[in-house]
């Protein structure tokens, strides 16, 4: 794959007997891991309103939320995001390389929110942690409890905040994890 004078190249890896298109990929899975989240590996394609068939990497389905993993973001993957919170009515996360987004509906119905960044948070309520947007609907994705912002206990954001984690290293991974006390 070309991408502007950028040749990109994913590594197919296996983790916990599933092959994954890329490292980047198997990264994510083992951040969510570590945080207990559950996942599925791409479950399902979806036919977007646009006519281009779409199949997220990974489904939270206690959150409800998908990961599209990318290792670098075209010109095309925000639109193709925008498109796919609206026709699904479902929240997507968007991990690159270098920088992560958080796309909700939010606002006038239908209207779909890009945010730059990513939060995480860890429910008092049910004791699972949670992603949402650096602004919006604070609540946990799992049970619905809203305690304002203050369960929100971490920021993913891009190259401006000291608990960034840079997904495509797993010393940056584990360095945050360990930040935040999560047993691995």
């Amino acid at each position: 794959m070309s991408y502007g004078d950028k040749n990109i190249f994913s590594i197919p890896t296996v983790y916990k007997g599933i092959e994954m298109r890329s490292k980047l990929e198997t990264k994510v899975a083992l951040f969510l891991d570590a945080l207990k989240i559950k996942w599925e590996y791409e479950p399902k394609t979806f036919l977007l309103s646009n006519g281009i068939p779409y199949k997220p990497d990974f489904y939270l389905s206690e959150a409800k939320q998908w990961i599209e993993v990318k290792g670098v973001v075209g010109k095309n993957n925000h639109g193709i995001s925008e498109l796919f919170v609206k026709d699904t009515q479902q929240e997507l996360i968007l991990i690159s390389s270098e920088a992560v987004w958080f796309y909700e509906l939010f606002g006038e119905p239908g209207e779909v929110w890009g945010q730059d960044g990513l939060q995480v948070g860890k429910c008092s309520s049910c004791g699972n942690y949670f992603f949402t947007g650096p602004y919006g609907i604070f609540s946990c994705r799992n049970c619905g409890t809203h305690e304002g912002d203050h369960d929100i206990f971490a920021l993913l954001q891009n190259l401006s905040w000291d608990d960034e984690i840079n997904f495509s290293c797993i010393k940056s991974i584990k360095s945050w994890l360990k930040r935040y006390k999560v047993k691995v």
